[in-house]
């Protein structure tokens, strides 16, 4: 039995002695027009390779400098370059009758250059379709050469994409593994890619049969998953735009007849959509369902919705992904949300509050336009707010010690019982025309105005008081009432009952975070020819009639519009 053990052992090793030793006398070189014409005629392109080395222990052919042609509309420069390739092949074919049979392929550090046209056609949409055909040939159906390897591999790649409109976008340490691949079967894969700008994308699924006339007609059923993409750094958004975010995306995708169908998930974190504005304080989440043209680069969004708390908008649209940064038109409605979870979407749109307040409770609804490139998007649209809460600011505070000489006290917040207004919301800034406002215990605004890309204010609004603050003199009611028991009095007094009926105008300056106040004389001017009629005090000797009059009432109204003095720590 020993010898018998020893026997075997020794053909064994015999054996293995031999094989080696027919691999060393193989010229693996003597194979390379083979392996070029072979690659080349699956590939449909020209295909040089450097000298080839066989690998005794791996048993595989290796070989340096891999070059893989492009298509030739589309310059002289090779579409892949690679530091080096390894082809796994069968032993006893290639030693008893010279035969190349490939089972395995790694490339490793290859460059890929993905380049498109004007016309929209991409550099890699007749790969394996034997060489190119003029852009304006029509697409017949076709397949390619029969193909199959075991396994494929790719180790450490870069992807090189450049659009139409001349973007380039980056892909690094490109890691991609399938099985069975073949062109004429879908067959499995994985690949793993670092995104320019910091993100990482993951994608797994099948691909095939591969359309040999165009390539993007090739099904694809797959899960796509994105983390930490920079809406910048990817070239989603122009740098120094004052613009940006952070997004992950959880996505089905499948692909029939050119025509991706994606369904999933995606959350934006720091989100800003316009200059004057500032990132989300919290992500935002929308849930979408869209189909995009691949050979046309259009999409429709088909339905989605963008979450933040409770609050739930409905958007709708299209997406138009051939221009260097992404065009969309989009519509964006949302009927009585709740305030407060609404909230973190305003700074990314711009939207400033006074400095320490928020908005507290009630509903707003909207039904938006979005148009434009991502990074300057123009937003159009009404908006209204319902019994809601400026909590921390109370405009009528700015009417300083004067309501509460007329016994009125002026809320510590700023109740809107309704406001709306037709916006307009661009990278120069914010436009609200027309605007208006119910405020309790003060009264109603109606005007118009803006908030520049710097956050300076300028609107011109008509402020009527409430009954119960103008009042009247011969009611003894509110201000008109206070001022009531004399001459001078009663003229001021009718001046201010006229805030009522009347309005009084005022400009709103300062920035958003610190508005002020102050009057509007044409229209104060207005208003004193209304309310004081005939009935007007004489102005003082050498005084202009009309300076007299408006010094009175700009006497008044400032005092009363201008805000409180702090009062020191204590009282």
């Amino acid at each position: 039995m020993k010898r018998l053990l020893i026997g075997v052992l020794a053909v064994v090793l015999v054996l293995v002695v031999l094989v080696v030793g027919a691999l060393l006398l193989v010229n693996a070189d003597h194979f390379r027009p083979q392996v070029q014409a072979s690659l080349g005629k699956a590939l449909g392109r020209e295909v040089a390779i450097g000298k080839l080395q066989m690998s005794v222990w791996s048993g595989s052919l290796d070989a340096d400098d891999i070059r893989i042609g492009d298509d030739p509309a589309f310059g002289t420069q090779p579409f892949v370059t690679a530091r080096s390739l390894e082809l796994g092949v069968r032993l006893w074919p290639l030693l008893l009758h010279r035969q190349l049979h490939v089972t395995s392929l790694t490339l490793e550090q290859p460059q890929v250059r993905l380049l498109q046209d004007r016309s929209g056609r991409w550099n890699f949409a007749r790969l394996g379709g034997g060489g190119a055909t003029p852009a304006s040939a029509p697409s017949a159906p076709a397949s390619a050469p029969a193909f199959v390897v075991d396994r494929l591999r790719i180790d450490d790649g870069r992807i090189e994409l450049r659009g139409a409109a001349g973007d380039l976008r980056t892909y690094s340490q490109l890691r991609l593994s399938a099985a069975h691949v073949g062109t004429q079967a879908a067959f499995p894969f994985k690949l793993d890619a670092a995104l320019a700008g910091g993100g990482t994308l993951a994608l797994e699924g099948t691909l095939g049969p591969w359309n040999a006339s165009n390539a993007l007609l090739t099904p694809i059923d797959a899960h796509l998953a994105m983390h930490d993409l920079d809406l910048v750094g990817t070239g989603l958004m122009a740098r120094g735009g004052g613009v940006g975010g952070v997004l992950d995306l959880d996505s089905q995708l499948a692909s029939a007849e050119g025509v991706l169908t994606a369904k999933g998930r995606i959350e934006a974190r720091k989100l800003q959509l316009v200059k004057a504005g500032s990132p989300s304080p919290q992500p935002l989440r929308i849930d979408y369902q869209a189909r995009y043209r691949l050979t046309a680069g259009t999409g429709q969004i088909e339905s989605a919705t963008l979450a933040t708390g409770k609050a739930q908008l409905a958007i709708t649209g299209g997406i138009d992904n051939r221009p260097a940064v992404m065009h969309l038109d989009l519509q964006v409605a949302g009927k009585q949300q709740p305030v407060d979870d609404l909230e973190p979407l305003l700074p990314v749109f711009g939207v400033v509050l006074p400095k320490d307040s928020r908005l507290s409770g009630g509903t707003a609804s909207m039904d938006l336009t979005v148009r434009g490139p991502l990074d300057a998007l123009v937003i159009r649209g009404p908006v209204s707010l319902d019994d809601t809460r400026l909590a921390g600011y109370s405009l009528g505070a700015k009417l300083g010690g004067a309501l509460a000489l007329a016994g009125i006290n002026a809320p510590r917040d700023t109740v809107i019982r309704h406001a709306e207004a037709a916006l307009t919301i661009s990278p120069s800034g914010i436009q609200a025309d027309p605007a208006s406002a119910q405020v309790a215990q003060l009264g109603s605004m109606t005007g118009k105005g803006g908030m520049a890309a710097d956050g300076r204010l300028d609107f011109r609004m008509l402020v009527k008081l409430d009954q119960a603050i103008a009042g009247s003199a011969a009611g003894g009611q509110g201000l008109a009432g206070l001022l009531g028991h004399s001459k001078a009095g009663r003229v001021l007094g009718g001046v201010l009952g006229g805030a009522s009926a009347q309005g009084v105008g005022v400009r709103v300056g300062g920035t958003a975070s610190a508005p002020s106040f102050q009057l509007d004389p044409a229209a104060a001017t207005g208003l004193l020819k209304a309310g004081l009629g005939g009935t007007a005090p004489q102005p003082a000797a050498g005084q202009p009639a009309e300076t007299g009059k408006q010094g009175m009432l700009n006497d008044l109204l400032q005092n009363v519009l201008k805000p409180k003095p702090k009062q020191p720590a204590g009282h």
